[in-house]
């Protein structure tokens, strides 16, 4: 691991975590604390709850050894910190301008779409690409299962980033234009990751981002209990929502644990 993308990740995750602290921990005064007025609450506990994954994910860049275990991370998050870029101009009267916060927004977001894929650049150039002692494969059915989920998930983040009114009008709390924007960028993680992924068959190039989407579902299974007064019982779309991280919660570590076991029985098969 080359020292520049130890010393970036340490910064991004300082970042991070302020950033948790108002989002997850303060959900109620990002009318001070934030670069902009984040309503309702679970919308403000989404994002700190996806910046702690982020953060997560970083803590094991900077703590990892082998580049391959996070590179499969890296074009979403390039994809994604567009995607809040984009939002950010289209709605930038809507930010605190000239505070700290939104400052610290607007500079992050100016600067991480080219220092994230510059990371991913220089760091593939010393990726041979090959299994690390031990490995496992992914099933290439299951990768491709992944990869169509991506192709969809991207689709809908093209749809909703176009046409924000189309998801506010159905979504189970309220949105804005500029909400429905950042949803769509955050949707841009699993969607490109799925596509990363689909090329990926060492396991070992899973392994972190299985263990983040499980952080992730934690705390966004946590953030709906706290704001349920945001959710529209009666919507359909909500049940399915805590459908999906209910089954991101089980289904990640069973996912975990299965590939991690398959390793000692090849190596015993081997042996």
């Amino acid at each position: 691991m080359l020292p520049l993308t130890r010393i970036v990740a340490l910064g991004v995750i300082l970042i991070l975590l302020l950033a948790v602290v108002v989002l997850y921990l303060l959900p109620d005064s990002t009318d001070q604390n934030f670069a902009w007025t984040v309503l309702p609450r679970m919308t403000a506990m989404a994002m700190g709850a996806g910046y702690l994954m982020g953060a997560y994910f970083f803590l094991r860049v900077l703590t990892g050894s082998r580049w391959h275990h996070f590179a499969a991370g890296y074009l979403p998050i390039t994809a994604f910190t567009i995607g809040m870029a984009l939002a950010t101009i289209l709605h930038l009267e809507r930010f605190h301008q000239g505070q700290f916060n939104a400052i610290l927004w607007e500079v992050v977001y100016a600067l991480t779409p080219f220092l994230v894929p510059f990371i991913w650049y220089i760091q593939q150039r010393y990726e041979p690409g090959t299994p690390e002692p031990g490995d496992v494969e992914v099933p290439l059915r299951f990768r491709q299962i992944v990869g169509l989920a991506g192709v969809g998930a991207l689709l809908a983040s093209i749809l909703i980033f176009l046409a924000p009114q189309l998801v506010m009008s159905i979504w189970p709390w309220t949105l804005t234009p500029l909400t429905a924007r950042v949803l769509a960028g955050w949707l841009l993680l699993p969607a490109v990751g799925g596509i990363v992924l689909w090329r990926e068959a060492r396991w070992s190039g899973w392994r972190v981002l299985v263990e983040t989407v499980t952080v992730a579902s934690v705390f966004m299974l946590l953030a709906v209990l706290i704001s349920w007064n945001d959710w529209q019982a009666s919507n359909p779309l909500t049940w399915l929502l805590v459908l999906a991280m209910l089954g991101a919660l089980v289904g990640m570590p069973a996912l975990y644990f299965y590939m991690q076991s398959r390793r000692p029985r090849l190596d015993a098969a081997q042996s």
